[in-house]
């Protein structure tokens, strides 16, 4: 009985995450908001703090609000169009630290806090992350070299940049710890007259999908080599390639320096807008994914019953 309710939260908050992960999303990017990343991870922690209040009452939940972002991750994987890899990383990541909150000190507004305050640095970490895996170390290199050329011209200290990265992140986790407040206020509540996930699903349902199926054009491949010229890897790989004409003068070895995040950049564009989980995470009957499984059919049959 309390296995049966488990799967249930977990479908329904994780087809609710999945919807409008993609709905809203969609919206947000197609008129150009800006910081819509931060604004998806906010609206994550603050669907998951709702989930985790109400899975008080479920034995063993310790790991529920994990599970639901990770349902969430596997619907994104079966998304038509789109990138897929970069958000999926994104939600279970986001969806592993806000747990860890709830792990260290239960479901109650501190929990959920330090939950929150966790999940909202990951907005910052990712970006980091991704472009160490494509350029390596010469990247950071590179940065260094840049900002001993020019930013002392401008009267800029690297003390002065990382508090100013210092306070982004911490304005973050304060609104987030905010908004992590205010769901333990309104547990069980309607906000603003109607349900908060009703309400999300269905703009996203009206607006995000149609502008979603407006975006789509073209084939994997070619969106792919479109992310390669995206302006924040075209500056970085701009730097790297200033750096090492002017440290290396091997235009063999710059050459294949360049090629390299490239080529890795391509692949993991490709692989972001064509990935698709196998179908037997849907079938698995025994074993200790069996509860996971079934949760991703709950969500996936609620999302067929809604769209």
């Amino acid at each position: 009985m309390e296995e049966s309710k488990k799967i249930e939260l977990v479908g329904h908050y994780g087809a609710t995450l999945s919807l409008i992960e993609v709905g809203l999303g969609s919206l947000l990017h197609a008129f150009k908001v800006p910081f819509s990343g931060i604004l998806l991870s906010l609206n994550q922690g603050f669907i998951l703090c709702r989930a985790a209040i109400l899975s008080r009452e479920i034995p063993q939940n310790l790991w529920t609000t994990y599970s639901i972002s990770n349902v969430a991750a596997v619907l994104k994987s079966l998304s038509p169009a789109g990138k897929k890899l970069g958000p999926m990383l994104s939600l279970s990541m986001q969806g592993l630290l806000f747990n860890i909150g709830i792990l260290l000190f239960g479901t109650n507004p501190v929990g959920l806090c330090v939950g929150m305050a966790l999940l909202s640095v990951w907005t910052f970490l990712q970006p980091l992350v991704t472009y160490y895996l494509f350029f390596g170390k010469e990247l950071i290199n590179a940065v260094e070299y840049l900002y001993e050329k020019t930013l002392p011209y401008h009267g800029l200290k690297a003390e002065s940049l990382l508090w100013i990265f210092l306070s982004l992140v911490a304005a973050k986790m304060l609104l987030a710890m905010i908004l992590a407040i205010i769901a333990w206020r309104t547990q069980g509540e309607t906000i603003y007259g109607k349900n908060y996930e009703e309400g999300l699903i269905k703009l996203a349902r009206e607006k995000g999908a149609k502008i979603s199926d407006e975006r789509k054009s073209g084939n994997a491949a070619w969106m792919a080599f479109k992310d390669l010229l995206r302006p924040l890897f075209l500056v970085s790989l701009l730097t790297t390639g200033v750096f090492l004409y002017f440290s290396q003068h091997n235009y063999a070895q710059i050459a294949w320096y360049l090629l390299r995040p490239i080529a890795i950049g391509f692949i993991f564009f490709y692989i972001s807008r064509t990935l698709t989980l196998d179908r037997w995470l849907m079938k698995i009957e025994n074993g200790k994914l069996r509860s996971f499984s079934l949760g991703c059919q709950t969500a996936l049959a609620k999302i067929r019953s809604i769209i």
